[in-house]
């Protein structure tokens, strides 16, 4: 088990999946509706894979920033040494209207 239980069986439905549009919960601090995506892996490939498949995802879906995005990590990384990061749970997000 990780240090991130919870946050795993809160979002891992959603790793890698769909863009979802709503409210994030409290503890993100990030209010308002936005688009947001959950990544699934290591910190090494959020540029080239998380935020690639973040924007791409919102594109398809029509969607429009109405805001600065954001990345929130659900888990540490150091709760992850042991994968590799490989299932390391981090939640891109950009407000929309």
């Amino acid at each position: 088990m990780t240090c991130c239980e919870a946050m795993h069986r809160a979002f891992d439905a959603k790793a890698n999946g769909e863009i979802q549009v709503g409210e994030l919960p409290a503890w993100t601090h990030v209010s308002g509706k936005v688009a947001w995506y959950v990544y699934q892996g290591p910190y090494s490939e959020m540029t080239s894979r998380g935020w690639e498949l973040f924007w791409r995802k919102f594109a398809t879906a029509n969607l429009k920033m109405e805001g600065a995005p954001g990345d929130v990590y659900a888990c540490s990384p150091g709760c992850h040494k042991e994968d590799r990061q490989e299932t390391m749970l981090t939640i891109f997000w950009a407000p929309v209207a």
